[in-house]
């Protein structure tokens, strides 16, 4: 049994590991993307937020993991592994899809659309390339942000459902 305390630290570093990893998907392609957009440089500002970025989206996963597992089993509403019996249990496995959509969504921007992007603007640095290949795979990267995006608006919705039960 999971102790009133253990919960509530449960809680505490669940909604911080979420805002970082939600408040990043949120800033990129609303703030940073539009702000940088078809400058020389966003490939290399991309690049570098990526690097800081990355680990601290990485990590705050796991903790959302560890921390959605103590809540989850501590939940009246848990009734057993796939038991999709409540709406709870339905908004849950929708929330866990969700997530995994966007982890896909993560790991296919990250190894490779970024990546197409760096060569692309080597080869247009080099004078070998064409900034229309770059542009297109900026665009891509925004899109897949986008839908980053409203997959994580699913998944804020769908734990709001889940809590309201």
């Amino acid at each position: 049994m999971v102790t009133p305390q253990i919960l509530a630290a449960s809680y505490l570093f669940h909604m911080i590991a979420t805002v970082i990893w939600i408040g990043g998907m949120v800033f990129m392609p609303l703030i940073l993307a539009p702000a940088i957009q078809g400058t020389p440089e966003s490939g290399r500002v991309f690049s570098a937020i990526g690097r800081r970025f990355g680990p601290l989206a990485g990590l705050s996963l796991i903790v959302m993991i560890v921390t959605g597992m103590v809540q989850l089993t501590a939940s009246t509403h848990y009734v057993g592994f796939l038991n999709i019996a409540n709406t709870w249990a339905k908004a849950i496995l929708i929330k866990h899809i969700a997530v995994g959509g966007m982890i896909s969504t993560v790991l296919y921007m990250n190894l490779v659309i970024q990546p197409d992007i760096r060569r692309a603007t080597m080869l247009l640095s080099a004078g070998k390339g064409k900034p229309e290949d770059v542009a297109a795979l900026t665009h891509r990267r925004a899109r897949a942000a986008q839908i980053n995006l409203a997959l994580a608006m699913v998944v804020l919705l769908l734990t709001a459902i889940a809590r309201a039960q």
